[in-house]
């Protein structure tokens, strides 16, 4: 479903949601802070975005998930086994989900979500220009469903 927008003449038309979206990318170290999202494309039907971690602050963090990071000492100390980009996921699509339901706005996300750790700086310039250029090259997308 194009909950986030719509493409038309190789431009995102952003809907309520797909700005909603957006913000909450844009602002998510104020609920996060140990994590940036330096880049991000926001789709009809999903969004790509670069998300970087920086388990040196989750020393000591206080997150909805889990009851405290403090004195952890690796990501998969994480209470429930919940590793740090889920708890980012999920606070996400938490977030735009509960505005959308005050605002009476139609959403819904997939269940799940699909990830890629960047493993060097030859991949994340490759990941940059994939999501850069993503609007204009989205017919490869198996994501990309008819617009």
């Amino acid at each position: 479903m194009h909950y986030l927008g719509e493409i038309a003449d190789s431009e995102m038309l952003l809907s309520e949601i797909g700005r909603i979206a957006t913000e909450n990318l844009q602002n998510v170290a104020a609920h996060h802070p140990y994590v940036e999202v330096p880049l991000f494309v926001v789709m009809p039907n999903h969004i790509h975005p670069i998300v970087i971690i920086d388990e040196s602050i989750t020393k000591c963090v206080e997150t909805r998930r889990a009851t405290s990071l403090c004195g952890m000492n690796h990501i998969s100390d994480i209470k429930n086994g919940r590793g740090l980009l889920s708890v980012v996921v999920g606070g996400l699509k938490s977030a735009i989900t509960k505005i959308s339901n005050q605002q009476m706005i139609p959403f819904a996300w997939q269940s799940r979500f699909y990830d890629h750790i960047i493993r060097n700086h030859n991949e994340l310039n490759s990941i940059f220009e994939y999501i850069k250029n993503y609007i204009d090259n989205r017919q490869t997308d198996k994501l990309n469903k008819s617009e």
